[in-house]
C-alpha cells in the first residue's frame, strides 16, 4: 500500500506502507498513523506529513538554528504544530522556556507512542501546553509586553498575526512555499515580511525527504550566519542531525535563485 503527499498539482511524493496503526478525528484535524519499513511510523496529519526517522532533521534545524542565532532566549513559541520534539530540543538549552500552542487535544495525544520525547516534554516545568484556538491567544497577547525572543510557525500564511508578539531582538522562522517549484512565491513572503526585521532570509532542511521543507528566517537584529553562537551550538550534546555545518549550510541557496529573490533577501 502507498499514501500520497500532493504539494500541487502537478507534483506529489508516495510513501510505501505496511498498515495502519491508528485513526483519529479531533476538533479540526484528523490523524492517521501508518507503519512503514522505511520510516518506522508516518504519521498523516490532515495533508501534512510527518516521518518518524526524520522527526531529529526538522526538529533539531528548526530549534537550533534559532536558539543558536539568537544571543540571549529566554521565552519560545511554538504555534500550530503537533511537532512536541521541536519543543524538546529547544528545553535541551537550560534557560528556554516553551509555549506549545495546540488547541486540538485529542489528536496531540493520539501522537503520544509516534514523539519518542512525549512524556518528556509534557513533564519538563519549563514546557507551557496552550490548548487555545489562534484567535483566541492573539487576541489575549495583543496588548501584554511579555514578548517573545523566538516563534516557530507551522503556517505559513500566519506570520502576519505572530509579528507583533515578538521582542525588539526577536526571530520568527515560518514555513515558506518550496524554494524550487515557487521562488516568485517565496519572494512575495519575503515581501510581506514586516519592515521592523533587518535579516529576512529563506532556508531549507538539507537531506530532508519532507518536499515542504522550506522556511523564512526573519531576524529583528541577529544573523543566523554571520552571528552564530558557535560555542552553544557545539556544546550540544547526543544530536543526530544538526551542528554548526549544516546550520550554515541550510542557508546557501543556487546564484540563480538569489538572483530571482534579490531586493527581498535581507542580510
Amino acid at each position: 500500500m502507498w499514501i500520497t503527499k500532493n504539494y500541487n498539482e502537478k507534483f506529489q511524493q508516495e510513501y510505501k506502507i505496511e498498515s495502519k496503526l491508528l485513526e483519529a478525528s479531533g476538533i479540526k484535524h484528523h490523524l492517521e498513523i501508518f507503519n512503514s519499513q522505511a520510516f518506522e511510523n508516518i504519521a498523516l496529519i490532515d495533508d501534512k506529513i510527518l516521518l518518524k526517522t526524520m522527526l531529529p532533521l526538522q526538529s533539531e534545524l528548526l530549534a537550533h538554528i534559532s536558539a543558536c542565532s539568537h544571543k540571549n532566549p529566554k521565552k519560545i513559541l511554538i504555534a500550530g504544530s503537533f511537532n512536541l520534539e521541536i519543543a524538546f530540543e529547544f528545553l535541551r538549552h537550560s534557560d528556554l522556556k516553551v509555549d506549545f500552542l495546540q488547541f486540538d487535544l485529542k489528536i496531540l495525544e493520539s501522537l503520544i507512542s509516534f514523539f519518542p520525547h512525549y512524556q518528556s516534554v509534557m513533564q519538563d516545568k519549563r514546557f507551557t501546553l496552550i490548548p487555545q484556538q489562534k484567535e483566541e491567544f492573539l487576541q489575549q497577547n495583543q496588548t501584554k509586553t511579555n514578548f517573545y525572543d523566538i516563534i516557530i510557525l507551522e503556517n505559513k500564511t500566519d506570520f502576519k498575526a505572530y509579528e507583533s508578539l515578538l521582542g525588539e531582538d526577536g526571530i520568527l522562522v515560518t514555513k515558506s512555499p518550496h524554494l524550487i517549484l515557487e521562488t516568485t512565491e517565496v519572494k512575495k513572503q519575503l515581501e510581506l515580511l514586516d519592515e521592523s526585521f533587518r535579516v529576512k532570509m529563506p532556508f531549507y532542511i538539507p537531506m530532508s525527504l519532507d518536499i515542504q521543507d522550506f522556511y523564512l528566517f526573519a531576524s529583528k537584529r541577529f544573523h543566523p550566519t554571520a552571528d552564530i553562537m558557535l560555542q552553544r551550538a557545539d556544546m550540544l550534546e547526543n544530536l543526530e542531525y544538526y551542528h554548526a555545518n549544516l546550520h550554515l549550510a541550510a542557508f546557501v541557496i543556487p546564484k540563480e535563485m538569489r538572483n530571482t529573490l534579490f531586493g527581498a533577501i535581507r542580510n
